[in-house]
């Protein structure tokens, strides 16, 4: 998938995307991923989602969750667009330590100086940049400052247990709401900004 260079005259934004249980959990008591809807509509809402992107912040795990998935060949036959960008998008892991799966276009950072990564990715990077899924990761940008938008997909399931979304969080954080978008699986896709950040128009 090929990616348009953002107009000068806009600011690459860092967006997170994440899922949740309607009663607040990211992953279910045993770390489990598979209990979300997913469906025609969303995934072609992904696709649209996924062309604004020039670059992915991603966690250790989620990295590893995504390095073993996207490069599978049920990958690659059942959601083909979405495979080739995930495979093809330049991707920067943050983890404390250790070797990482090796995986296309990935660069590893160990998060000390995670304030200069992202300004390095607004400046390098050929549209927004996305962090997809990494709960923790997520914490920590919001914590600095430096996050534009949070994109939360609520499921209609409750998971009894499990991580919470923003486990980890260590104050209080006042955000303003943006676009609500409602799927007809029963999904609900809310937006939220940092105050003071500007709404980017699609």
């Amino acid at each position: 998938m090929s990616h348009a260079p953002p107009p000068p005259d806009r600011r690459r934004q860092v967006f997170a995307f994440l899922s949740c249980s309607l009663d607040g959990y990211h992953e279910g008591p045993g770390g489990e991923l598979g209990w979300g809807l997913y469906d025609e509509e969303f995934f072609d809402w992904n696709l649209r989602q996924a062309r604004e992107v020039g670059a992915l912040l991603l966690g250790r795990r989620t990295y590893e969750h995504f390095a073993e998935a996207w490069t599978s060949a049920r990958a690659a036959r059942e959601q083909p667009e979405i495979t080739a960008f995930m495979n093809a998008v330049p991707k920067t892991v943050v983890t404390g330590g250790g070797p990482v799966t090796p995986w296309e276009g990935a660069r590893v950072v160990d998060g000390r100086h995670l304030s200069a990564e992202v300004d390095r990715l607004r400046t390098e990077a050929d549209g927004d940049v996305a962090v997809f899924g990494s709960s923790a990761l997520t914490v920590a940008l919001l914590e600095q400052g430096l996050l534009d938008e949070l994109r939360i997909l609520l499921h209609p399931v409750l998971l009894g247990g499990g991580r919470s979304l923003y486990a980890g969080l260590k104050e209080h954080i006042g955000l303003e709401a943006g676009a609500v978008t409602a799927f007809r699986s029963g999904n609900v896709l809310l937006k939220y900004r940092p105050p003071g950040r500007a709404e980017n128009p699609r």
